[in-house]
């Protein structure tokens, strides 16, 4: 293997050791939900972004492309990396579906092929147009399935092709997309010229980015105290998540505008729309907010402000919080039911009670604080949230674990052979359970999101934790999932072995 190849498998060999776990390992625990299948997607085109993302980010294209190599020498082995970490990834799903028993359908064939290489084939184009990481990965996923949706709507609405006819004609349509940005991709980057500059890996088009400031800008004059000139900084920082979230919506709107013609399509888009969204926009949001200024250098100067770093990290909370909130649950739950509304449906029968809706904003703030952790000590956002998910699948996995050794151990004693006088006793055990479990949860989060946040807090006011301090606050972060769990457990077996 000849330098540039070891060179760019060193560069993709850490993003492949994010994403590899990611596919395999939830998988392996939930096969049937499939995992893989939905991680896939996202891992292919993380590792495609990173492959021209992470030059921009490091400012070492340039450095790259004087060298005294033709660039169609430099772009092959690039894309050799990076192909085989994409096969790698599809190989290592392959095996763990064999190693389920699980059988693909014809369907899920070409999904396995055309996810890869829409990935391959655009994620590098896009990265390059944008000159950014995680836009070209964001790109790169969202612009096969918009054309897609276009597609789908313009043959429903002039000829209504059933699906049977529209497989074909979906295949040649993605893979003349796949040829025409692969081509594009490599026409760019043979007339790409670079300024020494470092960019930053989440931003808006200068004008675009004008277009939202401005006004904001205008709103925001009249308050200028300390507090508020650091909330209008981290509030700009967001500027992403407000974008994202104008993307949510118009989807949405796509779907609702199917709901009379095709419900099963439009529930479709819709119900996709909102899982991808609700998962996405903590992420970035709580990544964004502390790994920006850890990329450009500029978290320790911060700290030198006249601001103390509690005041700082107030606002900074204040701002990423209010914006998960308000963008990653209140719109989706507004479009639902608005949408609930619109199908005269009634919403106040289907308002879940007061404790599930705490458990839904705590599990929102928590999702959040991970990845504020996560930024903490991260210097690049891919990683943080790449981090903070790998945490989140890790921290889910060991609840699932506990629960079900708790169940098998309750089990016995919840389901015994019931004469007349103990029905009523199971039926009142099953009556406090409901009452007791949507308080308990509750409170398991809320004592996650505490020490989520204060190691967040920790390392934001040191700036530069050691390897061995990291690595002791995610030994305990693995390990309150499962105390929480385990008191859980317990106050459930309690209140069943009393009764």
């Amino acid at each position: 293997m000849n330098a540039r190849l070891i060179k760019e498998t060193r560069d993709l060999l850490p993003i492949f050791a994010y994403t590899l776990p990611l596919i395999v390992v939830p998988q392996l625990i939930w096969p049937l939900l499939g995992f893989g299948y939905f991680a896939l997607a996202p891992a292919c085109a993380v590792m495609a972004g990173s492959s021209f993302g992470a030059e921009f980010q490091h400012r070492t294209l340039s450095l790259l492309l004087s060298q005294p190599i033709p660039r169609s020498v430099i772009w092959r082995d690039k894309m050799l990396v990076l192909g085989a970490g994409i096969v790698t990834s599809l190989v290592a799903l392959l095996l763990c579906l064999a190693v389920s028993d699980q059988v693909i359908g014809g369907p899920g064939w070409p999904a396995l092929v055309f996810i890869p290489l829409c990935a391959f084939c655009g994620a590098p184009f896009w990265t390059l147009l944008l000159r950014q990481g995680i836009g070209g990965i964001v790109a790169a996923v969202g612009a096969p399935c918009g054309i897609l949706a276009v597609y789908a709507l313009v043959t429903e609405q002039f000829s209504g092709n059933e699906p049977a006819t529209l497989v074909p004609a979906v295949l040649c349509l993605l893979l003349i997309y796949c040829a025409i940005v692969y081509w594009l991709g490599y026409a760019t980057f043979k007339r790409l010229e670079v300024v020494d500059m470092r960019v930053k890996e989440l931003s808006l088009p200068t004008g675009l980015e004008a277009f939202f400031v401005r006004p904001l800008t205008k709103a925001t004059t009249p308050f200028r105290g300390p507090f508020a000139t650091l909330l209008k900084k981290e509030f700009r920082l967001q500027q992403v998540s407000f974008l994202l979230a104008g993307i949510f919506v118009l989807i949405a709107v796509a779907g609702i505008c199917l709901i009379k013609r095709r419900p099963e399509i439009a529930s479709a888009i819709i119900g996709g729309d909102i899982c991808v969204y609700a998962l996405i926009l903590p992420l970035i949001a709580g990544a964004i907010s502390v790994a920006e200024e850890r990329g450009w250098e500029m978290a320790e100067w911060h700290l030198t402000l006249p601001p103390s770093a509690l005041k700082q990290w107030s606002a900074k909370l204040l701002a990423t919080l209010s914006t998960s909130l308000v963008l990653g649950l209140l719109l989706p739950t507004a479009l639902v039911a608005g949408q609930a509304l619109s199908d005269k449906v009634a919403i106040r029968s289907a308002l879940p009670p007061p404790p599930e809706i705490l458990g839904w904003v705590l599990a929102q703030m928590l999702v959040t604080s991970v990845a504020i952790y996560t930024a903490s000590y991260s210097r690049n956002t891919l990683r943080a949230i790449l981090s903070a998910f790998a945490i989140i699948i890790a921290g889910c996995g060991i609840c699932a674990w506990v629960g079900i050794h708790a169940a098998k151990m309750i089990e016995p004693y919840l389901f015994i052979e019931r004469n007349t006088a103990q029905v009523d006793r199971h039926l009142s055990v099953e009556v406090q359970l409901k009452t007791l479990i949507p308080l308990l949860i509750p409170g398991g989060l809320f004592l996650m999101l505490c020490v989520v946040q204060w190691f967040a807090w920790s390392n934001f006011r040191r700036y530069g934790a050691s390897a061995g301090r990291i690595v002791v606050q995610l030994l305990v972060l693995f390990f309150v999932p499962g105390l929480t769990a385990s008191a859980i457990a317990l106050a459930i077996f309690t209140l069943v072995f009393r009764h």
